[in-house]
């Protein structure tokens, strides 16, 4: 069976995000590409084919400006042919050439989540003249990675979601078993059950579902009936 958890989506995530950056690098002819993502204020590398250039994303980060900052709001690519006579972004540039990056190409990632925006950039170890053939393409892949974190993004909500109705359809299952055993001990209706239930709730500041768990605990776990109002403090 597959597994369906939400940190499973995260893997199958990571998978296909892998694969639409392998093969850019591929089709545009680059060295490495990652991918930067502003969760609210926070900035960091969600995937990368080459884990060195990581830093280059970080220095961006640690500056705060840089061509992967600047696309993050605009969908204007930003191209850098030759790192050497980038006058823009100085510790940006100097980290690139550190590692050996001649020329760069930012792209915005047009993904729809709330308090996200994120942009693709492209990295290689030669000076090259970027066409608009090649930046057509590359905005291509961008859109395959926002789908794809989309996609993951609504399955993850649909997870959490159906978690929430789980535990909703437990409390309710719980309740109606303590409301069960409150008429049956005291000869009482349902509703008359489920007010001595809120009752004891207020007066111990315990949760209604927690309240009745207790109950239901201790009539598996009792010998008789009589020992049923003690622990419990049922008025």
């Amino acid at each position: 069976m597959r597994d369906r958890t939400p940190e499973a989506a995260e893997t199958r995530l990571n998978r296909l995000l892998n694969y639409i950056l392998e093969t850019s690098v591929d089709v545009l002819g680059f060295d490495a590409v990652t991918v930067s993502a502003r969760h609210r204020a926070a900035l960091s590398t969600v995937a990368a084919t080459d884990q060195r250039l990581v830093a280059v994303d970080e220095a961006q980060y640690a500056a705060n400006e840089g061509p992967c900052l600047s696309v993050l709001d605009q969908d204007d690519p930003i191209l850098i042919s030759r790192m050497a006579e980038e006058p823009r972004w100085p510790q940006f540039t100097e980290t690139a050439k550190h590692f050996g990056v001649e020329a760069s190409l930012s792209v915005h990632v047009p993904v729809e989540i709330e308090d996200v925006a994120a942009s693709m950039n492209f990295y290689a170890r030669r000076p090259m003249t970027v066409t608009d053939q090649l930046v057509s393409a590359s905005s291509g892949f961008a859109r395959q990675v926002a789908d794809s974190m989309a996609a993951v993004e609504e399955y993850r909500a649909t997870a959490t979601l159906a978690h929430q109705l789980s535990e909703a359809m437990k409390s309710r299952a719980v309740i109606e078993q303590a409301k069960g055993i409150l008429i049956a001990d005291h000869g009482i209706t349902p509703d008359e059950a489920f007010a001595m239930l809120v009752q004891l709730s207020q007066r111990t500041n315990t949760k209604l579902r927690d309240v009745a768990q207790r109950l239901v605990d201790a009539r598996q776990h009792r010998d008789s009936d009589a020992t049923l109002d003690q622990p419990l403090d049922m008025p």
